[in-house]
């Protein structure tokens, strides 16, 4: 009997081997699978890659590390920074408040003569001379204050010295709109003196010495006006 050659029984054998592999075996492409279709792994874990494997058949399952990285996400845009507020601007100091003082001028004309409390013409000339170009609007406050000298008792001068600030606080108030809300009215009697006169012998010589103590003061305070500007706001004092 002619026996046939070994190699060709063993290319049979492979044949028919690979005949009898399941069509499942090759569901994912370059890898081996079992018959239900599910992937074959080593004891390790990993899957095991057909010899036709080649990198486009990774998967994520397998070899996630070969599959392609996404994109980056764009970088967010820039926010843009909103514009620095402007710093405010700061008001200008108040100006100092007028000060007007009425007394008994050395040349006679008696501004506030002696026991005296009743505005006089010359008093009101040397008010209108200071006060020709205010406007009521713009006076804040008003503080007339008036004195007598030392001759006397102090409960009398302290009457007078009222009395004369309230004469020249009233002629204000009429005579330039001021409100009386806006004005306050101070007698002080012969405190503050400005001529002490001492050693000035006889009666008259010390009233005569003693002038320049009766006199009335008008402290005028000034307000504010708001001024509107493009990068804000601020006062302005009005005179």
């Amino acid at each position: 009997m002619q026996q046939r050659p070994l190699t060709h029984a063993l290319g049979r054998i492979a044949l028919g081997a690979s005949l009898a592999l399941p069509l499942s075996a090759f569901a994912v492409p370059g890898y081996w699978t079992d018959s239900a279709g599910q992937l074959v792994h080593t004891g390790n874990g990993e899957c095991v890659r057909t010899g036709t494997w080649k990198p486009a058949d990774a998967n994520s399952s397998c070899d996630a590390d070969l599959m392609p990285k996404p994109a980056p996400a764009p970088a967010p845009m820039p926010t843009a920074m909103p514009a620095p507020k402007p710093a405010p601007v700061m008001p200008p100091p108040p100006p100092a408040p007028k000060i007007i003082t009425l007394n008994e001028q050395a040349s006679g004309k008696a501004h506030l003569g002696f026991n005296k409390y009743k505005i006089t013409p010359a008093q009101q000339k040397l008010l209108d001379a200071q006060l020709k170009s205010v406007d009521p609007n713009s006076v804040q406050s008003v503080v007339v204050t008036g004195y007598t000298d030392r001759i006397g008792s102090k409960a009398y001068n302290m009457k007078l010295s009222q009395k004369r600030a309230q004469s020249v606080a009233s002629y204000i108030e009429q005579r330039y709109s001021i409100p009386a809300e806006k004005m306050t009215v101070v007698g002080k009697g012969p405190a503050d003196p400005v001529a002490t006169c001492t050693g000035v012998k006889g009666r008259a010589a010390l009233i005569k010495c003693l002038a320049p103590n009766r006199r009335v003061t008008v402290a005028i305070s000034w307000m504010h006006k708001v001024v509107q500007h493009p990068e804000g706001t601020m006062t302005a004092p009005q005179q």
